[in-house]
């Protein structure tokens, strides 16, 4: 074997040294490339550790409702006040009451319901609602003994409420609520309630209705009427459909005496007229002449108004309003007249004691500006120096304690026959 030289031994040596060195750099590299590779997947497995002071928030699974057949409605916190809440409608009041505890079933008085001041409606637009009305015999008790309070603050409810009834449809077409206080007993000053979520008016066009009045959870009255519609074809009419009440008011008059015990007759009477000013200018006045005479058995016993000289007749004036029914009254003379003393205008009132027994007719006559004349009659009987009442008053012969006519102790209503 050939022996090395010291030249090819250094070559060697360079040979092999260069071998190791790069096999060490080599590892060097992989090393640093692992080491980054950890470096990064230690991050990325520490990272929610690093987020554990605010976790990502869990979904809970949202509970399907269970089927029901009954509408899902969203309930809200009762309140400690008249109603549920305050965008629903009230409550019916719960509260039984004791109507044996009065000698009467209650009703509302005819004076309160006929007066036109106590009722609005808009001929133009249909909203209606009725206040100050008066009722009567209302009970004390619940049927529990306990006493009764109508006023609002004694009740978390309303105990008293009306609704009105479309009766095409039985639909309610709204509710109104009342509170009552004592004025006369047994009478009682009735007030809407409003504010709150208590509805303020209804709107009620073209049809047959009626006003049922309720008591706890009972209903103790009801009123009919109607609405009738008219209609102003002229283009330049500010409002072409207009709606008129129609009802008891031109069906009755009433009889009562005064403070001296003289007889006045009253009337109700209204003007309809679709060619109103503008749709807040509707109610106008309309002027009419007026007189009233009384007959006893065909014989002329009594007249408003008598001329301060001889027996001849003079006209009364009265203004009546578009739209609403207005109560018009007279005290009549005694017919032949009776001088009560030698001045003019001495003439004897007819009293509560000139009226004989017999069958009575009242004749009202009315005048319009353009001289159209229109003629109301109404009839009652005096039997042993009183007033016969209606059929529908007297509680002999009519049963129905929600129509019942309740004129209280004071008013005679006659029914019109003409």
């Amino acid at each position: 074997m050939p022996t090395l030289n010291k030249k090819h031994t250094l070559l060697l040596f360079f040979i092999c040294f260069s071998l190791v060195a790069n096999a060490q750099i080599g590892d060097l590299k992989n090393k640093a490339k692992n080491f980054g590779k950890d470096k990064k997947e230690e991050a990325k497995t520490e990272q929610p550790a690093a987020q554990s002071a605010s976790p990502a928030p869990v979904e809970t699974p949202v509970e399907k409702p269970a089927k029901s057949d009954q509408p899902v409605t969203s309930k809200k916190p009762s309140q400690q006040s008249r109603s549920a809440s305050s965008d629903q409608p009230v409550p019916p009041s719960d509260v039984e009451l004791d109507f044996e505890s009065q000698p009467f079933p209650p009703a509302l008085t005819w004076a309160s319901l006929l007066n036109e001041s106590n009722w609005y409606y808009n001929i133009t637009n249909g909203e209606f609602y009725v206040n100050n009305l008066e009722a009567i015999f209302l009970p004390q008790k619940t049927k529990s003994g306990a006493s009764v309070g109508y006023a609002s603050y004694d009740n978390p409810t309303p105990i008293l409420r009306l609704e009105v009834v479309d009766m095409a449809t039985g639909a309610i077409k709204g509710t109104l609520h009342y509170e009552a206080k004592p004025y006369i007993l047994p009478l009682y000053n009735v007030k809407q309630l409003t504010g709150r979520n208590y509805a303020y008016s209804v709107n009620l066009k073209e049809g047959q209705y009626e006003l049922r009045f309720w008591a706890g959870t009972r209903q103790f009255y009801t009123y009919p009427f109607s609405v009738e519609k008219k209609n102003n074809p002229d283009p330049y009419a500010p409002v072409h459909d207009l709606y008129f009440l129609k009802g008891p008011w031109e069906n009755w008059g009433r009889v009562e005496f005064g403070p001296d015990k003289d007889f006045i007759f009253s009337f109700y009477y209204t003007d309809v007229n679709t060619a109103i000013t503008n749709q807040a200018n509707w109610d106008v006045v309309k002027y009419y002449d007026y007189m009233i005479k009384l007959y006893r058995d065909g014989k002329m016993a009594g007249a408003y108004r008598i001329q301060n000289v001889g027996n001849g007749m003079e006209s009364g004036n009265i203004q009546v309003r578009n739209g609403k029914w207005g109560k018009f009254d007279g005290t009549l003379h005694a017919y032949p007249v009776v001088a009560t003393g030698t001045g003019a205008g001495s003439k004897k009132f007819l009293k509560k004691e000139d009226l004989k027994d017999g069958n009575y007719t009242v004749d009202v006559l009315l005048k319009d500006k353009d001289g159209k004349e229109t003629t109301l009659q109404y009839a009652f009987v005096v039997k042993g120096g009183a007033i016969l009442p209606s059929e529908k008053a007297d509680r002999n012969l009519h049963k129905d304690p929600l129509t019942y006519l309740e004129q209280g102790p004071t008013y005679f209503y006659v029914k019109r026959v003409k």
